[in-house]
Order: C-alpha cells, then sequence, then structure tokens
C-alpha cells in the first residue's frame, strides 16, 4: 500500500507484448467482446461479468480490450488484494475473477 492509503499494482504499460497471445475479446459494449458476452445465457451473470471486467479494466488502466493480452498474474493478484480490502464477500470476489479468468479460458 503506498502513503495515500491505495494499492499499488504493476502497470500494463511496463508489460511486455506476448506475441503467441491471440487476441482477447472486450468487455465494452459494441466491441468484439460482445460475443463473447452472447455465450453468457444468463443476464444477470452477463450483466455482473460486463460490470466486473469494466471494474478490472478501471483498476489496471486499461482503455483498450487489446490490452487485456498484457494482464499479468500479478495484476490479478493486485486486484484480489484491492477486492478484499474493501470488505467483499467471498462469493463476489470469486465472480469477479472468474468473470476475468473466463476470458482466457
Amino acid at each position: 500500500m503506498n502513503p495515500g492509503g491505495r494499492h499499488d499494482h504493476p502497470s500494463l504499460s511496463a508489460a511486455g507484448a506476448h506475441p503467441h497471445h491471440q487476441p482477447i475479446p472486450g468487455p465494452r459494449r459494441g466491441a468484439p467482446g460482445d460475443r463473447w458476452f452472447a455465450n453468457l445465457t444468463n443476464a444477470n451473470t452477463r450483466r455482473a461479468y460486463r460490470q466486473d471486467l469494466d471494474d478490472f479494466m478501471a483498476f489496471a488502466g486499461l482503455r483498450h480490450p487489446e490490452q487485456f493480452r498484457h494482464v499479468t498474474r500479478a495484476h490479478v493478484i493486485a486486484w484480489r488484494e484491492k477486492l478484499v480490502s474493501q470488505g467483499l464477500a467471498n462469493d463476489t470476489i470469486r465472480r469477479k475473477l472468474a468473470a476475468l479468468s473466463s476470458l482466457y479460458a
């Protein structure tokens, strides 16, 4: 945690590109991720996952869905620590992490 009380997290701009990674569909409306979200049959799950991925994008400083391919384990761990520090329920944290990991499955 930094002196301002915020958790420091790795910068995506510092992450190196991995040429073997395939493009990851993004969570923004109108983006290629809409095809991915269409695979979620439950409307509540779709809405929750979309919000979870938007939250992760804001946390990690992602501006474009293509930047998901640069996300590292350190980013995910830092986000999880932030979620825990916010006092979220374990089930909520697991859902948020499941939403993120589903992009890579």
